[in-house]
């Protein structure tokens, strides 16, 4: 819930072109907007976070902290990659194998029924 709440606020923020000095895109999501929206403790926010977290976690998000009381950026990262052509490819048979195929058709109408 929470990742697919950063990946709707990372809309906005592309949106507003809030782009790091490297172009990529960052949002600012704190402690405090995940306890309101999610309506959870603190204690599981921040296991939430913690779980989404690259350093630690499954690898969502990274995390950079700004220091001085400011809030760290978000990098939401892109985890759906576009289709490898070479995947979606059905694998050749192994030599000497033939595909076998049934010669009588199992889905055709029957011409002699009985009423």
């Amino acid at each position: 819930m929470l990742s697919g709440l950063m990946l709707d606020r990372m809309g906005l923020f592309v949106r507003s072109g809030w782009l790091d000095s490297e172009g990529r895109v960052y949002i600012y999501f704190t402690l405090d907007d995940a306890l309101a929206m999610l309506g959870c403790g603190k204690d599981k926010a921040v296991r939430l976070f913690k779980e989404l977290d690259v350093s630690g976690g499954i690898g969502l998000i990274e995390r950079r902290k700004q220091g001085q009381g400011r809030p760290a950026r978000i990098y939401v990262k892109n985890f759906t990659l576009p289709p490898d052509p070479e995947e979606c490819e059905p694998a050749p048979a192994p030599e000497g194998s033939a595909a076998q195929t049934s010669e009588k058709p199992k889905s055709a109408l029957l011409e002699s029924r009985s009423l």
